[in-house]
């Protein structure tokens, strides 16, 4: 799970770079600030999600 978070981590830094080019006009900013979002998003959602132990399952008879 570490490589996941450290390739959204990458994903957002090339995300902003890639922004970065948008604001000098050099690409759309109708694509670099979808990925921006999307990749800010995801890592959010990473590093937020709960990672509880939800118990042991009851035997059944």
């Amino acid at each position: 799970m570490k490589g996941i978070g450290i390739l959204l981590i990458a994903l957002v830094l090339f995300a902003i770079c890639f922004n970065i080019l948008g604001l000098l006009q050099l690409v759309s900013l109708a694509v670099t600030l979808p990925i921006l979002f999307l990749s800010i998003f995801a890592l959010c959602y990473f590093l937020t999600r709960k990672r509880q132990f939800k118990g042991m399952k009851k035997p059944t008879r």
